[in-house]
């Protein structure tokens, strides 16, 4: 039998990696190395799976994670998934909260349910939308939002009330940061899902990750399959009922005394409060007919007729069983072969929809340059502009999670979630805002964090001849034309030197005015921020659905006069 310490070895682990992910998620001061939340995500089993499938990057922990769960159970769950972790937090401050501690009853297994939502989601990935689908429901990714959107900004306000505080009182320990917070239409989706997730932890468990969280039912399906499952010693249960207290997804049934394994999260709470040390692994041989967990309803201790009942209940049940066992051998039918080939085939349609929901979509074709019939914009125009290395919008969509690690580790804050900037499918996913930031030439941060690929990591010679926009230069709103002034800002941030400037004359001045030279432009969009103009930018970065190459600016060498010989002065 397992020792009580299994179930505090598995809890130190789940807070590290809770504490630490949440950690590089909300650290705005940089105290945290950015390669710490890179290396969590890619543990994730969504964005480790998508980045394998993509051919973005080797990871094999999804493999790992698969094949821990038909070894020993949902350890993912319990250990390394960070809303699962989340949800044993609001659990324990729900417990202490109440006044007594009753008996948790067996919840019968919503299978309609959990199959509904993922069955929804694989025809969701079907029909052209898994990107739209995973960023929905990953649960890291989920997470991530939650921290990112919500967290962050609260934390942020929380340092600057206390900087506030610390400046009357003379310290200088503290400094004030500038809060980014989402637009209400992209944060009310992570609010939500935080209020539903600390509901339904309030009052049912882990009742999400047993019937929403796609992945949570795909590896339920692996769990019930598991070499060694947590069983109960009939023998030794006195049906005390304490691990019905301790248990989270409500899958111990007391009466038969079983364990629904697919839904066991592996949290090991009833090995520790078992006092007659009942429960524990066992393996399980192959040949085992695999079967869901009984329907009954909980029992507390029994009195003596009760339990003589029950006895003669599970002798009655156990002579059918006894009966249709001799029928099927008579027939000639192998139940437990039956039983395994209806679950394999079940189990090749959960594979086949798991593969739907993870794989990534098939790109949009490149379509040609030119102008839009009675548009007046290019073919190739978008009014969004997606990060460099992500290729395209459309590939952006389909590979993108939403788990905003590239927001959080943005440098200048430039990226910044979408609400409907690139239409329903790409809501709550990275887009560049250049009025709050523009990006930085040398930087490829969201390249490296990115842990599904959809943000591919650039060489820097790439990153800076990748061409995400075009800047579009507005005569009519220039400060030089409108008020008569000197002003140089774009071409002076223009990291290219796409934008220069030519003479202007202007009522006598001798003003210049911008130009742009749109094949080496590569949208960054400094020259967009540095704009004055108000309310409307005189120079604006259109973006490009297919992400393309800006030519290099290639400066003449300076020539040397030639000396003649004698000193020149």
């Amino acid at each position: 039998m397992p020792s009580k310490g299994l179930k505090w070895l598995r809890a130190g682990v789940a807070a590290a990696v809770l504490i630490t992910l949440t950690a590089a998620i909300v650290d705005f001061r940089e105290l945290v190395p950015w390669p710490v939340g890179r290396v969590l995500a890619e543990i994730q089993f969504v964005p480790s799976l998508v980045a394998l499938i993509s051919g973005a990057s080797l990871s094999l922990a999804c493999l790992i994670i698969v094949i821990t769960t038909m070894a020993v159970g949902r350890i993912y769950c319990s250990a390394l998934c960070p809303l699962g972790i989340l949800q044993d937090v609001v659990i324990r401050l729900a417990k202490w909260l109440k006044r007594k501690s009753a008996p948790t009853p067996y919840a019968r297994p919503q299978t309609w349910l959990r199959q509904t939502f993922l069955w929804a989601t694989v025809a969701a990935a079907m029909a052209g939308f898994g990107g739209f689908a995973l960023s929905l429901l990953d649960p890291y990714s989920d997470f991530a939002r939650i921290a990112s959107d919500v967290f962050r900004p609260l934390l942020t306000l929380a340092n600057n009330s206390a900087a506030g505080i610390a400046e009357r009182l003379g310290g200088k320990v503290l400094f004030h940061v500038q809060p980014h917070w989402a637009r209400l239409g992209a944060l009310a989706l992570p609010l939500f899902l935080l209020l539903l997730i600390v509901a339904l932890a309030a009052w049912r468990g882990r009742l999400y990750c047993n019937t929403v969280c796609p992945v949570g039912t795909i590896l339920g399906w692996l769990s019930q399959r598991a070499v060694f499952r947590l069983q109960i010693d009939k023998s030794a249960c006195l049906r005390c009922a304490a691990c019905l207290r301790a248990c989270k997804a409500q899958c111990i049934d007391l009466h038969s005394r079983t364990i629904d394994f697919s839904r066991c999260v592996a949290c090991y709470n009833c090995i520790g409060v078992c006092e007659e040390q009942a429960i524990g692994y066992r393996f399980v041989s192959s040949r085992e007919t695999v079967g869901s967990a009984p329907l009954a309803p909980a029992a507390y201790p029994r009195s003596a007729p009760e339990k003589a009942t029950t006895c003669s209940l599970q002798s009655q049940l156990a002579t059918r069983k006894s009966q249709i066992r001799s029928a099927a051998c008579e027939n000639s039918i192998d139940l437990p072969r039956r039983a395994f080939l209806s679950q394999a085939i079940v189990g090749i349609l959960g594979a086949t929809g798991a593969g739907g929901l993870l794989a990534v979509e098939v790109s949009r074709r490149e379509r040609p340059r030119g102008k839009a019939a009675g548009s007046g914009k290019p073919e190739n125009y978008s009014p969004v502009i997606c990060p460099p290395g992500s290729s395209s919008i459309g590939d952006f969509l389909n590979r993108c999670t939403a788990c905003h690690l590239c927001i959080t580790e943005c440098p200048t804050a430039v990226l910044q979630p979408a609400f409907l900037e690139y239409g329903w499918r790409g809501l709550m996913k990275p887009r560049m805002d250049y009025s709050v930031a523009f990006c930085n030439f040398d930087c490829r941060r969201c390249g490296e964090v990115c842990p599904d690929g959809a943000i591919a990591l650039l060489g820097l010679s790439a990153k800076h001849l990748t061409k995400i926009g075009e800047a579009q230069f507005d005569r009519d709103t220039c400060v030089v034309v409108t008020n008569g002034t000197d002003c140089a800002a774009c071409s002076e941030h223009c990291p290219t030197k796409a934008v220069s400037t030519t003479p202007y004359l202007n009522k006598g001045k001798n003003l210049r005015l911008p130009s742009v030279k749109k094949e080496l432009c590569v949208g960054c969009g400094a020259c967009e921020y540095a704009c004055p103009a108000k309310p409307n930018k005189a120079i604006k970065v259109n973006g490009l659905l297919r992400h393309g190459w800006a030519k290099k600016n290639i400066q003449p060498k300076a020539t040397l006069p030639k000396s003649s010989g004698d000193f020149p002065f």
